[in-house]
């Protein structure tokens, strides 16, 4: 598979952390891939609170070699709808080993039950087996069902992952018309809601890779909403590039980020451990915030 590669513009400011550099830097809006599609009421809410603040405040991560978007598809969509030449991101080494890929899994409450899930499955046209839980959920990379006692695995004809992910939300969605309430969660939560009774069942979505996931932002073919949780060491938060600059279609890509440099220069940033609440949201990683004081 041949990634192709975009051009590198200056960053605007550069945070080294334990050996993996966070560039922060205004790149052109329209270069940006998404990998996932967007859930329109998140979209609408987030995208109000922008306009209102007049600043995009946490840099989208991106893959510094093929501009595809690792988290932020609705802040990317949103920069789009708010017509920003630039946006303002934080370039990876996606291929870095400390970047990481995991599954989003749906959590689904009582009274969901397998004879449920086979009636299901079977009014949606989807063709399963059962799965031999002596395997381990999260080593398989099929879509799988997960119950306390025994599990069922999802069939997939060709080896098309899109066209699998479409499956999987086709699922989901039908279970929200059943009047289920699903919990979107990581995997090690997964095991421990369904342990602890709290749900009836587990969703596991197919497994990705790094490539897999380059590659259908490439083809812009890319996967239904949740699909994938990029875990990393660090991010930057609290830049808070203004919407002025970032709508600005007179000035070069080098003079954006000189200006957004000049915004940054001064200011201080406090490192924060994981496990920090910034804007209502608890972070896994290391938090760099960009603070006036």
């Amino acid at each position: 598979m041949i990634l192709s590669e975009m051009s590198k513009p200056p960053a605007a400011y550069t945070i080294n952390h334990e050996g993996l550099r966070l560039d922060i830097a205004l790149v052109e809006t329209e270069k940006l891939l998404i990998h996932e599609q967007i859930i329109p009421y998140r979209l609408n809410k987030l995208k109000a609170s922008i306009e209102r603040d007049g600043v995009q405040s946490a840099p989208i991560l991106v893959d510094r070699r093929t501009h595809v978007v690792l988290d932020g598809m609705h802040r990317t969509t949103i920069m789009k709808e708010l017509g920003c030449r630039f946006t303002c991101v934080c370039l990876l080494d996606y291929f870095d080993p400390s970047i990481t890929i995991q599954r989003w899994c749906r959590m689904v409450p009582a009274p969901f039950n397998k004879k449920n899930a086979e009636t299901l499955l079977n009014e949606l046209d989807l063709k399963h087996e059962s799965f031999d839980l002596v395997e381990s959920p999260e080593d398989d990379e099929s879509l799988l069902l997960i119950f306390k006692d025994s599990g069922i695995k999802i069939i997939t004809e060709d080896d098309d992952l899109v066209e699998a992910f479409k499956k999987s939300y086709k699922l989901e969605r039908k279970l929200q018309e059943w009047g289920y309430k699903i919990l979107h969660c990581t995997e090690s939560e997964a095991r421990e809601n369904l342990t602890s009774g709290s749900f009836e069942a587990t969703m596991y979505l197919p497994k990705l890779d790094k490539l897999k996931v380059l590659d259908v932002a490439q083809k812009k073919n890319i996967f239904t909403p949740k699909a994938t949780r990029h875990r990393l060491p660090a991010r930057p938060v609290a830049v808070n590039a203004p919407l002025s600059l970032l709508r600005d279609k007179e000035i070069t890509v080098e003079e954006a980020n000189r200006r957004l440099y000049d915004l940054l220069k001064d200011k201080k940033i406090k490192r924060f451990d994981p496990g920090t609440e910034w804007m209502g949201r608890t972070y896994d990683e290391v938090l760099y915030v960009f603070s006036d004081s």
